[in-house]
């Protein structure tokens, strides 16, 4: 259970403009904001708000279909044995719905439609605010890689892979790239298109390498410290877990294996510095026997979810959370103070951060 309840002093924040349009504020502007923290409203804390700090650059690293339980010392050496000693441990954390789609989705929108639910791509297009946006109208930065991606904002059905291991299911990049389903992200002028992609989201939503060496690109950008403040990397339809592939055949450990190849060098990246974010986590358990039972806002069933940065205090915690409780605290951490869906609905992560 979580004892240590951390306190961050409050301070006033800056009130700032931000712009209803959803464009894009030019590079200069951005980085002010950046620098300075802008975006917070009165009641924001050093930084952040609700107490959570204000986050450096984050990367939020999605697996696929475990269960909690099901993760031990021998199919998840580097999860189970490196990375939760070393992290902020969530023990009772819960994703929102089944399937797949639907999770990615709550996680950066606070809600999912029917359609969502049964992985249905990007015929799943909402008209939605979305964190990508928020972040957008913060003057914030933002990137999503694919391992698995074939081309810049790729809404394909994910029938082949610009990777060198197999994309077992179709559907794969629409089930796991959210800003492709966003009208005011995905298509010129906010209209969602099947055929022409807007400029940010060929900027922003992109392969994370090339076929001969699939996180390529991303590793390149760690190595000079050239990172967006939000990062969501989604391993390839092997990689994620979600099936068991050649040569290891076991999706458990397939995941790990792509969380030890990747941990490290996000942290050793010059831009990961004293406020660098890691999050770990799945986007549903696997359903065994069935569908979890109905949980409210966590009927994904129970998921590991855990916290790498020298913000948080490393532990396990025993509060309950969801997949909407991780995109409050990104909310508050990147000083967003309008919460989307069900963020309005949940408390962020608390106790968890170094005072």
């Amino acid at each position: 259970m979580n004892g240590r309840i951390r306190r961050a002093a409050a301070f006033a924040g800056m009130v700032v403009l931000a712009s209803s349009s959803g464009q894009i504020a030019g590079p200069a502007l951005a980085a002010a904001r950046e620098a300075h923290g802008a975006g917070r409203s009165a009641t924001a804390t050093a930084g952040g708000a609700e107490g959570v700090p204000r986050l450096g650059p984050v990367f939020l690293i999605i697996g696929e279909n475990t269960t909690y339980s099901h993760l031990t010392m021998t199919n998840a050496p580097y999860l189970m044995g490196t990375i939760r000693p070393k992290s902020a441990w969530l023990t009772n954390y819960y994703a929102a719905t089944h399937w797949s789609q639907a999770n990615y989705v709550a996680m950066v929108t606070g809600q999912f439609t029917r359609c969502e639910q049964r992985d249905f791509g990007v015929a799943c297009h909402q008209n939605v605010d979305s964190l990508y946006h928020q972040m957008d109208v913060a003057g914030l930065s933002w990137k999503v890689w694919l391992e698995a991606g074939s081309a810049k904002c790729d809404t394909g059905s994910g029938g082949s892979c610009a990777s060198n291991t197999a994309c077992p299911l179709s559907g794969f990049y629409t089930t796991g790239n959210p800003p492709i389903l966003f009208d005011n992200i995905e298509g010129p002028n906010g209209v969602w298109s099947a055929t022409s992609r807007s400029k940010e989201c060929r900027a922003r939503d992109v392969p994370a390498g090339t076929a001969s060496a699939p996180m390529a690109r991303f590793n390149a950008d760690l190595a000079s410290g050239k990172v967006a403040r939000f990062n969501t990397v989604i391993p390839n339809g092997c990689n994620d877990g979600e099936a068991n592939c050649k040569p290891v055949n076991n999706r458990y450990t397939q995941f790990d294996n792509f969380l030890a190849a990747e941990v490290p060098k996000i942290e050793a990246s010059p831009a990961f510095g004293p406020h660098g974010v890691i999050i770990v986590v799945y986007d549903e358990d696997e359903r065994a026997g069935g569908l979890a039972k109905k949980n409210g806002l966590g009927s994904g069933g129970h998921v590991v979810c855990a916290i790498i940065s020298p913000l948080a205090e490393p532990g396990s915690y025993g509060q309950k959370y969801y997949h909407y409780s991780l995109l409050r605290t990104l909310e508050d951490g990147f000083g967003i103070t309008t919460y989307l869906g069900n963020a309005n609905e949940v408390k962020p992560f608390g106790g968890i951060w170094s005072p």
